[in-house]
């Protein structure tokens, strides 16, 4: 296993804590002619009543969003992968309008995948005990990507305390790395096999994939990332032990990317809305202390995009077999 260091890295890709604490022009603010232009499109989506997969950016007309979404998209393609929205008053609307506005901001970027074998559209990330997947469970997350291009969460509600999204720029981990462990660097660069839960296997994904995934790549000449921990470690119980070096590799990731001078910890207020390039950006979660009552615990909506416009991803950065629309989500069993 011989692979020649890459970098080390310095785009705004390769950002620090410090850089990003100092940078307003990853926050957009919805002005008041784009909340009065969300009410309108919210009351056209009702009289239409289409599903939520089958709502499109057509059915959303947002002029004033419309013409920050290069804006938007320059973010995250080109600049630091971080976008934060601010300013929706999420006491305003129902549950069901939030899910159409959040399903509607996320067709004027991109295109909304499917999150699970079970069809979700919009994952909800709650506590609500169901392991084996990060957003039904509590406590703090390891820094990992999902499995799409952008990931988006729309905050309804805080913890009672913590809960921090935690945040680092996968360039600046691999910098870091390739600096005090090289070896390490290789293993990344070469990186990991992942396996899919058992009900996606049903829709064509393999136990776990023929090929490595790497956890540091180029994409069109440009710093890529890609590692889900969970599904690298659970390959051992599908008969393929990790080596020791794989599993350092793994811990040593995690441990640099949670560095205080790399990892920005974003506190979301109801509202704020949060979209990451999984391509750039690893991310986690501090741990919490929840609200015992279910209608008061810590809730956020997730959701999947897929951006067409990107390059596209090489076919050794696709966990499944089977994708819902546009080369990406998990298909429905």
């Amino acid at each position: 296993m011989t692979h020649p260091l890459r970098g080390p890295y310095t785009g705004p890709e390769a950002w620090t804590a410090a850089d990003l604490a100092a940078d307003e022009s990853c926050v957009y603010r919805f002005s008041a002619d784009a909340l009065d232009e969300i009410d309108r499109a919210l009351t056209a989506l009702r009289q239409i009543d289409k599903p939520l997969d089958a709502v499109e950016a057509a059915d959303f007309p947002l002029p004033s969003f419309g013409r920050d979404g290069p804006r938007l998209d320059a973010m995250l393609r080109q600049g630091r992968g971080v976008a934060l929205l601010r300013g929706l008053p999420v006491e305003r609307y129902s549950r069901q309008d939030l899910e159409r506005l959040f399903w509607g901001l996320g067709a004027l970027l991109g295109v909304g995948v499917s999150q699970s074998a079970k069809g979700d559209r919009l994952g909800q990330v709650m506590d609500i005990g169901e392991a084996g997947r990060y957003y039904t469970v509590g406590g703090q997350l390891e820094m990992h990507v999902d499995p799409v291009d952008v990931v988006g969460l729309l905050c309804m509600r805080k913890a009672v305390r913590g809960g921090e999204s935690r945040i680092t720029a996968a360039a600046a981990v691999h910098n870091v790395i390739a600096a005090e462990r090289p070896d390490l660097a290789a293993q990344l660069y070469e990186g990991f096999h992942h396996t899919s839960q058992r009900a996606d296997r049903q829709a064509g994904a393999p136990a776990y994939t023929p090929y490595r995934m790497p956890t540091f790549t180029e994409i069109d000449g440009r710093f890529a990332c890609f590692i889900l921990p969970i599904a690298a470690r659970n390959v051992e119980a599908e008969g393929r032990k990790l080596t020791d070096l794989e599993r350092e590799a793994l811990a040593y990731l995690d441990m640099t990317a949670r560095r205080p001078e790399l990892c920005y910890e974003m506190d979301l207020e109801p509202g704020d809305i949060q979209f990451l390039n999984n391509r750039l950006i690893l991310h986690g979660r501090a741990d919490y202390e929840d609200a015992p009552e279910l209608e008061r615990k810590r809730l956020l909506l997730r959701l999947w995009l897929m951006m067409p416009d990107w390059p596209a991803r090489p076919a050794t950065m696709n966990m499944h077999a089977s994708h819902d629309r546009a080369a990406g989500g998990i298909a429905r069993v």
